[in-house]
């Protein structure tokens, strides 16, 4: 998520209007049709044959019409969508998925035929890379890319970044409102507080998504997140179903996010930028790390096999990386910009929590989730005897 997400019954979204649906999908649609209505209103500027802004020369008649993205809900600032159409002439228009595996089942059924730009999660991209489902990029049409932090480049899901672009990125926590706790509020830095019912009862949700939740099962019991051992998973199992009978919901993180916001939850099992916004709409809620470690994660902007609007798409991604509109997408969504570039341009509250993330010796209890192949079927069918009432 950051970035990821359901309700007890299946991870391939329900649509009636309860916890378990994202509040604000509706919203984002209706968002996204709005902008199609608004740019489909005249003809659009006139433009010169190049247009060279950002770091690059745009040959405008090689310009698609529209730039159809595939996208996490509230993942993009409206008014960055505006300035990209004002300066090449090119509307942008958004569909939402909650899940990485929801969005890969979309684009297996339709490809570039739907979509010219993905945002993917690490491990979608090495799935679908692997697959075949991806175009390479073209670095001559990124030259942005140097702005980003080596840290966020050479990454073990796509090591030679041919068909990826670090997007934002973050990791998955505990998000805590102080005012409905007692006691120290660090004291909660552990995935105990999901795990074990020990203390005063806390209202909490756990996140709608299986590698998030059965690798924080896996965490707090000591072993990697991408661990596909049948007996650790067994041990996960077994905590899930505890903590599923004790927890509010399962959620998607906006979901989560709002329930935190509004109080109906003391604790949400969250990413970091869900948390920091609703930082934004409430005092008193701090986001922590477990002690036992997290995941890290990075979404990323890749093109989807066979799109015809792969030039118009590598466009919009060199504009997302320059320095000052990275700045503004980052301070707009809350997350954690891998664009080193657009370090100094950000809100301070934002910078110094992720230097606290950066910072010597933190990282070293991150881990990224990985593609396990075929394995990646124990996780499927663990998750669904968690959310069926099954395990333990």
């Amino acid at each position: 998520m950051s970035r990821r997400e359901v309700g007890w019954s299946a991870r391939t979204r329900i649509r009636s209007r309860s916890l378990f649906q994202a509040p604000r999908r509706g919203l984002a649609s209706g968002l996204a049709l709005l902008l199609v209505l608004v740019g489909g209103c005249g003809s659009g500027p006139d433009l010169p044959p190049e247009v060279e802004r950002w770091g690059l020369t745009v040959e405008t008649a090689r310009l698609q019409p529209t730039l159809r993205v595939f996208n996490f809900p509230d993942y993009l600032d409206p008014d960055l969508i505006r300035l990209f159409r004002e300066t090449y002439g090119v509307r942008v228009v958004q569909d939402f998925f909650d899940t990485n595996e929801a969005m890969m089942a979309r684009v297996r059924a339709g490809g570039g035929r739907q979509f010219d730009l993905v945002v993917a999660s690490d491990y979608a991209v090495e799935m679908m890379a692997a697959a075949g489902e991806l175009d390479p990029l073209d670095p001559e049409l990124l030259p942005n890319r140097s702005h980003l932090h080596p840290r966020f480049l050479g990454l073990p899901y796509d090591p030679e970044n041919r068909y990826s672009i670090p997007y934002q990125w973050g990791t998955t926590g505990l998000g805590i409102r102080t005012d409905r706790i007692q006691g120290d509020p660090q004291a909660l830095a552990t995935w105990a507080t999901l795990f074990e019912a020990e203390g005063p009862p806390l209202r909490f949700a756990l996140l709608d998504d299986p590698r998030e939740t059965i690798g924080a099962a896996l965490l707090y019991l000591g072993y990697s997140v991408n661990s596909t051992d049948d007996g650790e998973l067994a041990r996960a199992e077994a905590l899930l179903a505890r903590a599923r009978d004790r927890a509010v919901a399962f959620t998607p993180a906006t979901t989560g996010r709002d329930l935190l916001v509004a109080g109906e939850v003391d604790l949400a099992h969250n990413h970091s930028g869900d948390v920091a916004a609703a930082r934004q709409d409430r005092s008193g809620i701090l986001y922590l790390i477990p002690r036992e470690g997290a995941v890290i994660w990075a979404d990323n902007m890749v093109v989807p096999a066979g799109s015809a609007g792969s030039y118009t798409a590598h466009v919009f991604m060199n504009f997302l990386l320059d320095p000052e509109i990275g700045a503004r997408l980052t301070n707009d969504i809350r997350y954690h910009s891998p664009n080193e570039g657009a370090w100094p341009h950000l809100d301070p509250e934002l910078r110094e929590e992720m230097d606290q993330v950066m910072a010597e010796g933190a990282l070293d209890r991150l881990e990224f989730i990985r593609d396990v192949g075929e394995d990646r079927r124990k996780f499927d069918r663990l998750w669904t005897r968690v959310r069926a009432g099954g395990g333990g």
